[in-house]
């Protein structure tokens, strides 16, 4: 080798030994990711870029104290095995604070992170639209320290691959890959899983993302995205976890409020541009008026002065002042933490531009759909039927405890939805306007026929409807218990559809009317198509034993329930006595501290279970199938079982046949070569 090229080899090596040495001596002395924000990080302006910067953005703070809480930066402890729902309204940088958090944990906490999106396709745009010149861009020190592209595997193989980072310092290293959920996450270890925009991350490969953290002494989840279903995605981790909420503090009372909850009364215009107690609140008609009166007394107008007050004293509320308050601290002992934010905690959002929103999303469901997603950071879709509001209200209306003990005044209807697990509801009626989910319980497949049966005699249950697949021989075993028919010796009939039968006990099969009487229990099948009705049909086995079967559509019977909780405000028209119905039918058991956690997860299937599909080749609508919705289908079982077993009564056989138009009912005649009696 001539001197000349070991002159520049050592030239070289020492370059590298000094590069390795700026590169460890520019890593940010920082101990939390806070400071890190608050310090390091920037933000891309119309000039260039600036400093992060929690000004009109405070509640944010809280998200990233929260993180650190996790992390263990001021303890030495991580909370291992945490999980945190970043939930929140549009436009206000969730993806910016995630990716943010990809170049602290990669470039100063020097650990592996996973950064998951929807599909594949969604991976170089983040990379090229939003990492590299909203990040990497942004910190020179750890682009120096970046090598985009470039990842180890498990093995310690180095490889190439989109969408994949290296970070080191000469002496540490950290790891990072994006990636689309297009298929089950394989290969590569990770500290922390951040799943972006998770209502549309298929949950089936969601749920491999733990594995990918095995080997890590951390384990952290952290999701961001907004909320668009009830029940599922986004809202469901929310809903699982701490459901911590920002709101505004009156400066006068101490009292705080959540503003996307008191929406649209927070809201007032200030009529002479100076807030006062007398400025009209604005409401659901998109128009302002004053608290109590119908009198329109002003409309959205773009350069009005628009505030948030306390709802009942118009005291103003200033939107940079808030707490995090915690709905649900029962959770942190579990670490599943959940944090909400919409636009009306984002001081830094012009709050003209929401109501400008507002107005013209009263007078269009798709935008009401939009705006509720996007500002208000809450769920809803044109597919879910139900939202978290709904479900409130109806805990809300009549408080009530689940219990098995029997209200005297009240009859009872019971529904079991079927599978290796099943689960029972009671469905106590008071009136017909008044009707409450009473006890709610999980029961292994193993124990369902024992405990169904005394559960349907401890609270003094009518009827029970039982779910006639998967657990079709259960199902039949409760119908016949309790119908004093387990012992019974079944004799041969001939057409036995076409007979009457009368069984021991007061159940009868009116075959000439297709119609079961006296039903305590009976299976239900959804075998019908829309509008079709209800058709009661003589179940046979293989033996020749009998148990009497209701079937109907699977939809429209969802839909039943479901309309029980909804009211005007959700556009159900319902008149009773000359008035509109206000209040839900359907009332659910509240949830505090301390209740049953079937009070909770009624409301969890509830949701899941009101969402529809829309086949994409028909158009056509159906209720999902194959989610936890079963105390949603428990409950449309004991519906039926009240609208259709409640009305059974046996009584005398007697023959009608029906002339032209009219129906001609016959004397009572014997007919003892149709009618069997057992």
């Amino acid at each position: 080798m001539s001197d000349r090229r070991k002159s520049t080899s050592a030239i070289a090596a020492l370059d590298a030994k000094i590069s390795s040495r700026e590169k460890l001596a520019e890593v940010p002395d920082v101990r939390s990711y806070r400071e890190f924000l608050d310090k390091h990080a920037r933000v891309k302006t119309k000039h260039g870029s600036a400093p992060y910067s929690f000004d009109g953005r405070e509640a944010i703070a809280g998200i990233a104290d929260r993180i650190d809480e996790i992390l263990g930066s001021h303890t030495g402890k991580p909370l291992k095995d945490a999980s945190l729902a970043v939930c929140g309204g549009a436009q206000w940088g969730k993806t910016i604070l995630g990716l943010n958090f990809n170049a602290y944990i990669t470039g100063v906490a020097f650990r592996n992170v996973g950064y998951y999106l929807p599909d594949d396709d969604l991976v170089q745009g983040v990379v090229d639209g939003k990492f590299r010149p909203e990040v990497i861009d942004l910190l020179p020190w750890y682009a120096r320290m970046m090598s985009l592209g470039k990842t180890v595997n498990e093995s310690g193989k180095a490889v190439n691959r989109k969408g994949a980072f290296m970070v080191t310092d000469g002496k540490r290293t950290g790891l990072g890959m994006i990636r689309g959920m297009g298929k089950i996450p394989t290969t590569f270890t990770v500290d922390c899983v951040v799943q972006d925009e998770k209502d549309d991350i298929p949950p089936d490969r969601a749920k491999y993302l733990k594995g990918r953290m095995t080997s890590s002494d951390l384990r952290f989840s952290l999701v961001i995205g907004t909320q668009r279903y009830a029940g599922a995605g986004q809202n469901a981790e929310f809903e699982a976890g701490t459901q911590e909420v920002w709101e505004l503090i009156d400066s006068q009372t101490g009292d705080s409020f959540c503003p996307e909850e008191h929406w649209p009364q927070i809201c007032r215009m200030a009529m002479d541009g100076t807030p006062r107690p007398t400025d009209p609140q604005l409401g659901w008609e998109g128009v302002f008026k004053r608290p109590g009166s119908d009198e329109v007394i002003a409309e959205y107008d773009p350069e009005a002065v628009y505030y948030f007050a306390n709802p009942t004293t118009g005291t103003p509320l200033d939107r940079r002042v808030g707490r995090w308050v915690c709905r649900r601290p029962d959770r942190i002992k579990e670490r599943k933490f959940s944090m909400r934010v919409s636009q009306f905690g984002i001081d830094a959002i012009d709050l003209a531009q929401i109501v400008a929103h507002w107005r013209d999303a009263v007078a269009d469901p798709e935008q009401m759909i939009v705006f509720c997603c996007d500002r208000q950071a809450m769920p809803r879709s044109t597919l879910q039927q139900l939202d978290q509001a709904i479900i409130e209200r109806a805990r809300s209306v009549s408080r009530f405890t689940l219990s098995q003990t029997p209200d005297a005044a009240a009859v009872r209807f019971g529904g079991l939805d079927t599978g290796d697990r099943c689960w029972f509801t009671c469905r106590e009626v008071r009136d017909p306007l008044d009707v409450r989910l009473r006890y709610a319980e999980q029961i292994a497949l193993g124990r369902v026929k024992a405990r169904a049966i005394e559960l349907f005699h401890r609270m003094g249950l009518s009827c029970l409807f039982i779910d006639a697949r998967p657990a079709a021989d259960e199902a039949r075993h409760i119908t016949w218990a309790l119908h004093e028919l387990l012992e019974y010796k079944w004799p041969t009939i001939a057409d036995p559809e076409k007979a009457y039968i009368q069984f021991p006990g007061g159940l009868a099969w009116d075959g000439p009317n297709s119609k079961w009487k006296g039903l305590r229990a009976a299976v239900v099948e959804f075998a019908l198509k829309d509008g079709q009705g209800v058709r009661h049909k003589l179940g046979i086995t293989q033996e020749g034993k009998f148990y009497p079967v209701i079937q109907c559509n699977r939809d429209e019977s969802i839909q039943a329930i479901i309309n029980e909780l909804l009211t005007i405000k959700e556009g159900l028209v319902h008149v009773v006595n000359g008035k509109t119905r206000e209040e839900p039918i359907l009332r659910l058991p509240e949830v505090v501290t301390g209740s049953p956690p079937a009070a909770e997860i009624l409301g969890r299937h509830f949701l899941t279970g009101s969402k529809k599909e829309r086949n994409e080749k028909t158009g056509e609508e159906h209720f999902v199938d194959k989610v936890e919705n079963h105390y949603l289908l428990s409950a449309t079982y004991a519906r039926l079982a009240e609208t259709i077993g409640g009305s059974a009564k046996a009584a005398p056989f007697a023959f009608e046949a029906v002339s032209g138009r009219e129906l001609v009912a016959e004397p009572a005649i014997p007919f003892t070569n149709r009618r069997t009696v057992l």
